[in-house]
């Protein structure tokens, strides 16, 4: 097995620290979803459900995966491509998703930040990834 330094610090952990963010939210408190925060408008304006209120604690579930992902894999130009690729679908999923919702007007909601992170990572990961480390290279560092 070889190991390495993760280089930590870096725009994954900004969109891992943000999917952490949401996840606890939904998971703990998914009203909160449905509530203005500052200059963002509630990212649902219809009175909450049962059925809704589930969906985002699920959606939760998959923040706290996305958290350990972005701040566990070591991204590199192999990987990192594979990364942005699903960072990009999901941004751009986002922001359709949002603008749909709002008959193709923005209004300023949370969506948007989550697919600003979301597009920001796809460039970090596809742009800013680490070196792929050889075997012999890892090696050598022991």
């Amino acid at each position: 097995i070889t190991q390495s330094k993760m280089p930590h610090g870096d725009f994954s952990d900004i969109a891992a620290l943000t999917c952490l963010g949401a996840g606890v939210a939904s998971l703990w408190s998914p009203d909160l979803w449905y509530q203005t925060i500052g200059p963002l408008k509630p990212m649902f304006d219809t009175p909450a459900t049962p059925e809704s209120l589930a969906l985002i604690r699920f959606a939760g579930g998959l923040f706290m995966f996305m958290f350990w992902v972005l701040f566990s894999v070591r991204w590199n130009t192999v990987n990192g491509k594979a990364g942005a690729l699903g960072m990009a679908i999901i941004a751009g999923n986002t922001v359709h998703m949002a603008l749909a919702r709002d008959k193709n007007e923005f209004v300023p909601r949370g969506w948007y930040v989550l697919a600003g992170v979301f597009a920001l990572a796809a460039l970090h990961l596809a742009f800013n990834a680490n070196p792929v480390i050889k075997a012999a290279e890892s090696s050598k560092k022991k």
